[in-house]
């Protein structure tokens, strides 16, 4: 089952205020990121789009700087992604790094319009944000 949502897209992100995230929350979020990228095992160019939107947002200007954290993130979370498990351990430890609710609303709306920026979500896509979700409720 497909789910279409309505949600604020990384147009928003004057508003969403990424830049005030510390660095770790910074890397944490785009390490978020990129796992929902990946979640159902489709890369969507719309999707990969919508990082590299996340990367300008976050401050990283060139194609240099958005390449270089790009990278630095798959090898981040490479390391987490050997089974899926893993990557679940790995998705819940790096939501814990946002403890304000505002930052859990900013990093909720950044995952649902990546997920949805191929216009559907996948349930892989959504068993992923659950788990964020979870983490973010306790």
């Amino acid at each position: 089952m497909h789910v279409v949502r309505r949600h604020r897209t990384l147009q928003d992100f004057d508003t969403i205020n990424i830049k005030d995230l510390t660095e770790q929350q910074t890397q944490a979020l785009l390490d978020l990121a990129m796992l929902a990228m990946y979640a159902d095992g489709h890369l969507a160019s719309a999707e990969d789009e919508r990082i590299h939107r996340l990367l300008t947002a976050m401050g990283f200007a060139t194609d240099y700087d958005c390449s270089k954290h790009y990278d630095a993130s798959i090898g981040r979370i490479s390391r987490h992604s050997q089974t899926a498990a893993a990557a679940r351990t790995h998705t819940a430890t790096l939501a814990q790094s946002f403890t304000t609710r505002d930052q859990r609303r900013r990093v909720l709306d950044v995952l649902d319009d990546l997920t949805s920026s191929d216009r559907s979500v996948a349930p892989q896509e959504s068993s992923y944000l659950a788990i964020v979700r979870e983490v973010f409720q306790r």
